[in-house]
């Protein structure tokens, strides 16, 4: 894990740049005083997510930005935010619309193991890039983390990320996560917010986060226009 965090933080803070080749897998097992199977384990793990590739008599290169308008799964968000203290990649900002106490929805509340109606935070945003608004993305989470990290609340952008706020502010670290995908009709609000016309299909990204004990932290739903491919690796290289 400490490998993988490790090179992950310097490609997603720029200090590694597209095309930039890896130390060699034995002199990261000197660096870290590990087997050369411990780090086998977490290249492999990097290339799933494809921010690096085997490129033959060359090594380990971190890999090209994939062509069209790639929209980040929230897996990717949480991990950059945690790294770089921003959930935007280069090329890419976010603007946050709102960030209220509302109370929560079914679907919310189930989500977030909470009672239908109780308080959570509700944060939404948009991602812009140079082909407009890729993503709008609300992030729901408890609303008892209200009174210790305030900042939940404003929508001026939060030093180190929300999850990284949080983490700092309760000493809960986020631990297991998941994302699903569906794909569904806008509705009206949505399509006029990605600049579509109706009817458009949109594909719906849920993002679940829970911290080291199982208790969910955040919830985010990310609504996806047309045309942004959304990308999951894997690596068969270990099997």
């Amino acid at each position: 894990m400490q490998i993988s965090t490790d090179i992950r933080e310097q490609i997603h803070s720029g200090q590694l740049r597209p095309g930039d080749v890896l130390p060699s897998a034995r002199r990261l097992a000197e660096d870290y005083g590990v087997s050369r199977a411990t780090v086998d384990k977490a290249l492999a793990g990097l290339r799933a997510e494809g921010i690096i590739r085997a490129v033959p008599r060359v090594g380990t290169v971190v890999a090209d930005q994939v062509p069209g308008a790639r929209v980040q799964s929230g897996g990717m968000r949480f991990r950059r935010m945690l790294t770089t203290g921003r959930a935007t990649k280069p090329g890419e900002r976010s603007e946050i619309l709102s960030a209220d106490l509302v109370p929560a929805p079914e679907n919310v509340a189930a989500a977030l193991r909470v009672e239908a109606g109780s308080p959570v935070i509700r944060r939404r945003r948009q991602f812009i890039d140079d082909g407009g608004v890729a993503a709008l993305s609300t992030s729901w989470l408890p609303g008892d983390l209200a009174k210790a990290v305030p900042a939940l609340l404003r929508t001026e952008r939060i030093e180190g990320g929300t999850i990284g706020a949080i983490s700092a502010a309760t000493g809960r670290h986020p631990a297991p996560g998941t994302d699903t995908a569906m794909a569904r009709l806008a509705t009206e609000e949505e399509a006029a917010d990605l600049g579509l016309d109706t009817p458009a299909a949109v594909l719906v990204v849920e993002a679940r986060l829970a911290d080291e004990d199982g208790v969910p932290l955040e919830y985010g739903v990310d609504v996806i226009g047309p045309g942004r491919p959304w990308t999951v690796g894997y690596d068969l290289g270990q099997v």
